[in-house]
């Protein structure tokens, strides 16, 4: 299933992305969106059964990195129905299958969680949402800084004339910020309820972290909504409340390896 999906999806990333160069600075056409569409659907399949295995769940760097890729791609097609984000699927698309690619092809020593009971399973999976969602975020923040920056200096061709216009981009951000602030705040409360002991389990700073980030998000996300925080003072935030969750990151990978070193012997 795993192989057959993965095949699939590069193929039809591969054409997507060939049809979406092909309609540069054109509206979304209706064949580039349905084979978009059953890309993501074919990577939806490849990235579970990558992760899901008889065996345990394989949260290795590799099967992580289809996951995130997959939901890059999800949500820039979903938000592509709404706005012309269409030209940001160009180079989205190939990466896609170049993860996909990687999975099949790179061996890499299955790093599986076994005997682990469903709510750390879902701490774990809704972290791994909410880093991929603020990824998309804190790139989103840096390229609307250059591409602020490039309109600033008159710089009219090029990037600015392939990227949505500004706006638009900065609307996308704070979408971006409120589903990854939510899914942040379902990961903490399912870590607070079923992480136990997180001294002994070294995921101390990893909490610390993560908190410290959805502190500045909710700052942000407040400073939105009552003073209308927006350009320099947006992306700054956003770029600070992405390293905290890089940070927690790291050493929630690290704990992990912990935890499967334990697990194995």
């Amino acid at each position: 299933m795993n192989l057959y999906s993965s095949i699939a999806a590069i193929a039809f990333y591969t054409i997507a992305a060939g049809m979406q160069y092909r309609d540069l600075n054109r509206d979304l056409s209706r064949p580039s969106l349905l084979t978009g569409l059953a890309a993501v659907l074919c990577h939806a399949v490849a990235a579970i059964t990558a992760i899901h295995t008889v065996n345990g769940m394989d949260l290795g760097v590799i099967q992580v990195l289809s996951l995130i890729t997959w939901l890059i791609c999800l949500i820039t097609v979903s938000a592509s129905l709404r706005r012309p984000l269409h030209n940001l699927l160009i180079p989205l698309y190939p990466l896609a299958a170049v993860s996909l690619l990687a999975e099949l092809l790179i061996p890499e020593r299955q790093q599986l969680l076994q005997h682990q009971p469903i709510g750390v399973l879902c701490h774990i999976l809704l972290s791994i949402l909410a880093y991929s969602v603020l990824t998309i975020a804190a790139t989103q923040a840096i390229v609307l800084a250059l591409q602020d920056r490039m309109l600033r200096e008159h710089h009219l061709k090029g990037l600015p004339s392939i990227l949505p216009p500004l706006q638009t981009m900065e609307a996308m951000l704070f979408e971006l910020i409120w589903a990854g602030f939510a899914l942040l705040s379902l990961a903490i409360i399912t870590g607070g309820i079923y992480v136990d002991d997180m001294l002994a389990q070294h995921l101390l700073h990893k909490t610390a972290f993560s908190v410290l980030s959805w502190i500045l998000l909710a700052i942000l996300l407040c400073g939105r909504v009552a003073l209308g925080w927006r350009g320099k003072v947006a992306i700054r935030w956003t770029l600070w409340a992405f390293g905290c969750l890089l940070l927690g990151y790291l050493g929630t990978k690290i704990a992990l390896s912990i935890i499967i070193h334990v697990s194995s012997t």
